[in-house]
C-alpha cells in the first residue's frame, strides 16, 4: 500500500468511525441519563483535570474511570497555552475507552482551539507546551526541515521575482519552531493520532434534555444539530484536501502553518493577476489563455481563500459565538427561549467565554449555562470547575466544594 492509499484508507476509517459516533449520540440523545458532569475549557491544565475530575467522583487517585453510567461532557478548548495539552488529550482519549467498558460516556466536542490546531493554528501554543511533543528525532528533523525551507524559498523566488518574501534566517527560523513544532502539527493532522481522533468528534451535541458545544448556538443556525455537526466536518475535510493540494503544488511545505499558507496563496494569487493583466483589469479573452492546469491552479487559491466565511471560523459559528455570555437580560432572554423551544431541550451549555466571577453561570432561568472559570489561571483568578446534571437539579462543582444552583424562578 502507497502512502497516499494509506492516507485515505485512515481518512476513510475517520470518517467511518465519526458516523459511528454520530449514530451513538442520535440514539441515545433522548435518553436521560442519570448523572452528566460537563467540564469547560481546559488548555493543557492537567493537574487541575485531574483533581476536578477526582472531585466530581469520575475517576480514582490512579485518574482511571470510576463513574460507572455517569456521563461527562467536556466542551472543547483541550488544547493550546498551558504546558499539559499533551497529557489532558491522552487522559481523555482513555476515559473514553474506559467509560464505555463501564456502560458510561465520555463525550468530548471541538472547540475553536481544537480546530486551530488541526489547521496548524499555532498562534497560540508555547515552546514549553510544544516540547512535550518533541521526540529523540527532533533536532534533526529540525535541521531538515529549514534546508527544506531555505530551498523551498529559493524555488518560489524564481516564480513569485518582486513578490518574493525574504526568508528567514537559520536562527529566526529555529526560534519560531521550537522542538515539538514539526511533531505536533503532523500528530493534528488528519493522518496523526490525535488528529484522527478529533475530527471524529462533534462540534454539538444532545444528551438528554440538555446541548452541550462549545462557543453557542446562533438563531441563524441549522435547526438539526446533525447538519451542524456535518457542516463543520466537511469543512475540515476541504481544509485537508486544499492543504494537501498546495504541498503537492509546491506552494507550501508539509510544517506550514495556517499563517504561512494565508500569507502564500495571496501572493501567488497577486503573482496571476499580474501575469494575466500586468496592465490593470484582465483584458478581453485573457483567461481563456490560460492553460487547463493553471486555471485550475487559481480556481485552487480562490477556494482555500473561501475558508473565512467557515462556520468554524465564523463569529457567529458554533465554536467562536459569545452571544451567550454577552447578550443583555431582556434580549438574551428572548434568544435563549427560542432557541431552547426550538431545539427543545430545557438547556444549553457552553464554554468559550471565560467569567470574569470565575464561577459556573446561569443566565436566562437556566436555559444558558456558562461553564468556562478559567481552569488554566492561577488560584487567583481562575478556578476548575464542573456541572453536574441529575434531572432538573443542578450544582456546581469546584474543588473546593459544591455549590447548588438555585432553580429559575
Amino acid at each position: 500500500m502507497t502512502s497516499s492509499q494509506k492516507a485515505r484508507f485512515n481518512r476513510t476509517v475517520a470518517r467511518r468511525c465519526l458516523s459511528l459516533v454520530l449514530l451513538v449520540v442520535a440514539t441515545t440523545a433522548a435518553a436521560l441519563p442519570s448523572r452528566v458532569v460537563a467540564i469547560g475549557d481546559v488548555h493543557g491544565a492537567i493537574d487541575e483535570l485531574r483533581a476536578l475530575l477526582q472531585s466530581a467522583g469520575l475517576t480514582d487517585a490512579e485518574h482511571r474511570w470510576i463513574g460507572g453510567e455517569d456521563t461527562l461532557v467536556q466542551t472543547g478548548d483541550l488544547t493550546d497555552r498551558g504546558p499539559g495539552v499533551r497529557a489532558v488529550l491522552d487522559l481523555m482519549m482513555r476515559l473514553e475507552a474506559e467509560a464505555e467498558a463501564a456502560n458510561g460516556r465520555v463525550v468530548v466536542v471541538l472547540g475553536n482551539h481544537e480546530t486551530m490546531s488541526m489547521m496548524a493554528n499555532l498562534l497560540d501554543t508555547t515552546p514549553e507546551l510544544l516540547a512535550a511533543f518533541a521526540g529523540p528525532e527532533s533536532e534533526s528533523r529540525r535541521a531538515s526541515a529549514y534546508a527544506a525551507y531555505a530551498a523551498h524559498f529559493e524555488a518560489r523566488a524564481d516564480a513569485q521575482g518582486p513578490l518574493a518574501p525574504q526568508p528567514l534566517s537559520r536562527e529566526a527560523w529555529m526560534d519560531t519552531h521550537p522542538p515539538g513544532f514539526l511533531e505536533y502539527i503532523e500528530l493534528f493532522g488528519p493522518d496523526g493520532v490525535y488528529g484522527r481522533w478529533l475530527r471524529s468528534r462533534p462540534v454539538v451535541v444532545r444528551v438528554g434534555d440538555s446541548i452541550f458545544l462549545h462557543g453557542g448556538l446562533h438563531l441563524s443556525s441549522p435547526i438539526d444539530l446533525d447538519d451542524i455537526n456535518d457542516q463543520a466536518h466537511r469543512e475540515l475535510e476541504t481544509y485537508d484536501r486544499q492543504r494537501q493540494q498546495l504541498i503537492d503544488r509546491g506552494l507550501i511545505l508539509p510544517f506550514s502553518t495556517f499563517q504561512d499558507t494565508v500569507e502564500a496563496v495571496g501572493r501567488e494569487l497577486d503573482r496571476w493577476s499580474i501575469l494575466v493583466s500586468p496592465l490593470g483589469p484582465p483584458a478581453p479573452g485573457a483567461e481563456a489563455r490560460l492553460t487547463r492546469q493553471e486555471r485550475e491552479d487559481i480556481d485552487l487559491l480562490l477556494e482555500v481563500q473561501s475558508q473565512r466565511d467557515w462556520s468554524i471560523i465564523d463569529a457567529n459559528g458554533p465554536l467562536w459565538f459569545r452571544g451567550l455570555a454577552r447578550w443583555d437580560e431582556q434580549e438574551g432572554l428572548e434568544q435563549a427561549r427560542a432557541l431552547t423551544e426550538r431545539h427543545r431541550v430545557s438547556r444549553i451549555v457552553a464554554g468559550h467565554t471565560p467569567q470574569a466571577t470565575r464561577l459556573i453561570t446561569s443566565r436566562f432561568e437556566n436555559r444558558v449555562l456558562l461553564i468556562d472559570t478559567g481552569m488554566l489561571a492561577s488560584a487567583s483568578t481562575g478556578r476548575a470547575s464542573a456541572l453536574e446534571i441529575k434531572g432538573q437539579e443542578l450544582t456546581a462543582i469546584y474543588l473546593t466544594g459544591r455549590i447548588p444552583i438555585a432553580a429559575a424562578p
